[in-house]
């Protein structure tokens, strides 16, 4: 089979990092980040993995979001088990395996030229699903109820993203939030976000390397951001650092040290929020 050429300095190398931590973690630290279909899908990329000039700690950052995302939909999939999981700004990433109960429905959303991508990389499995759209053009959350997708709101709706969000600004994030609450009521998201102090740190960074983009949606406190924004919003928490990372004999103790001091300040934050239903 002919391999999928990855070309330089297009959205498709943009892609290869976070494939790349999965992939490193799955060897490393085998039982802590298991990923053996990430493996299976680099092998069809052509594509030098040596240029990914990160460190340790950002595979394991990027592995262990991808799994806490993964948590937090099966959390929600134990009460709605027909909910329909909207994985937003998808990239390559292979939750569906990961989370499918059987019963669950699974929508793989980013820009176009990502899902054009992904669709010659990445076959969906049953009740799997792409959907090409701009998250803050908000028709598609109308979209995804009709035609081909189908998606019955009342089943239940809950997103995962991951290193979308932080990139927006606030005021785009407080309408797209608002909008996700309407449209889905009795559903949720889950994210990852930054304090001032992580986006200070993460701009510094970009500023220094020229690699990345700005971040410009800072959290501190996540309860009382969402109370302020509406009466639509619940449950608003902010995920611990999990047993099987705190407990793991593979993964080095500097780098468990880091995550849990970042997650404690508030520098790493994955935040799980619900929507009102009515």
């Amino acid at each position: 089979m002919k391999r999928f050429q990855v070309e330089e300095g297009t959205v498709q190398e943009t892609l290869m990092m976070p494939l790349y931590g999965r992939v490193y973690c799955e060897e490393h630290f085998p039982k802590t980040f298991p990923n053996k279909p990430a493996k299976e899908i680099a092998a069809k990329v052509d594509y030098d993995f040596r240029k990914v000039n990160s460190s340790e700690l950002n595979m394991v950052t990027w592995a262990l979001r991808a799994r806490m995302l993964q948590d937090a939909a099966k959390d929600y999939l134990t009460e709605h088990p027909r909910a329909t999981i909207i994985n937003l700004g998808c990239g390559l990433d292979l939750s569906f395996g990961e989370i499918d109960n059987g019963a669950c429905r699974l929508i793989n959303m980013d820009l176009p030229d990502v899902i054009e991508a992904r669709e010659r990389i990445v076959n969906c499995q049953a009740r799997e699903m792409n959907l090409a759209a701009d998250l803050m053009d908000f028709s598609w959350m109308k979209r995804i109820q009709e035609g081909p997708y189908g998606v019955n709101v009342s089943d239940g709706v809950f997103v995962i993203c991951g290193g979308v969000l932080m990139y927006f600004h606030t005021e785009q994030m407080k309408r797209f939030f608002l909008a996700l609450a309407e449209a889905f009521p009795g559903g949720g998201i889950c994210f990852d976000g930054e304090n001032q102090r992580g986006l200070k740190k993460s701009n510094r960074i970009v500023e220094k390397t020229g690699n990345g983009s700005r971040i410009y949606f800072p959290i501190e406190d996540s309860r009382a951001l969402f109370s302020s924004w509406g009466d639509c919003f619940q449950n608003v928490k902010e995920r611990p650092l999990p047993a099987y990372l705190r407990n793991s004999r593979e993964v080095p103790l500097k780098w468990k040290l880091i995550l849990s001091m970042g997650m404690r300040l508030g520098i790493v934050k994955i935040i799980d929020v619900s929507f009102r239903n009515g």
